[in-house]
């Protein structure tokens, strides 16, 4: 495989916007230590399970994106599930809030979108389900 080559560049750029999406959903930074990345996904696990989001219709596939994530972070095993979820962006947004002339404006849409964003979650004053 050359290293020019359309599918290979590809491939890397792919492989960045997954490693990067896991990071986020994990909330832990990308070249955290294996000890953190399993605290990290305890607490995603906990606060994604179905079990504990029963009213949550997004809860089983948000829990399996946080498995998906662990996996590729710390045994480099890419997931087809969160490959297929960063590729797909549905709908489009209600309000301006988001650039969407660019990957990184659609990233931080479906993030805020899917899982919701820290701010929200403080404001709100519940425990929420979202990242």
């Amino acid at each position: 495989m050359k290293m020019d080559d359309f599918d290979f560049v590809e491939t890397i750029i792919l492989d960045l916007k997954a490693r990067h999406a896991a990071s986020q959903i994990l909330e832990v930074r990308e070249s955290v230590s294996r000890t953190e990345l399993k605290k990290a996904y305890r607490r995603a696990s906990l606060r994604y399970h179905p079990d504990h989001n029963q009213g949550d219709s997004d809860a089983n596939k948000k829990f399996i994106l946080v498995k998906c994530a662990f996996e590729l972070l710390a045994e480099d095993n890419p997931c087809p599930a969160l490959l297929e979820e960063i590729n797909h962006w549905p709908g489009v947004p209600d309000d301006d809030k988001y650039r969407l002339d660019n990957q990184w404006g659609h990233f931080l849409w479906w993030r805020n979108k899917f899982f919701g964003s820290e701010k929200e979650k403080r404001s709100s004053g519940k425990r929420s389900s979202c990242v």
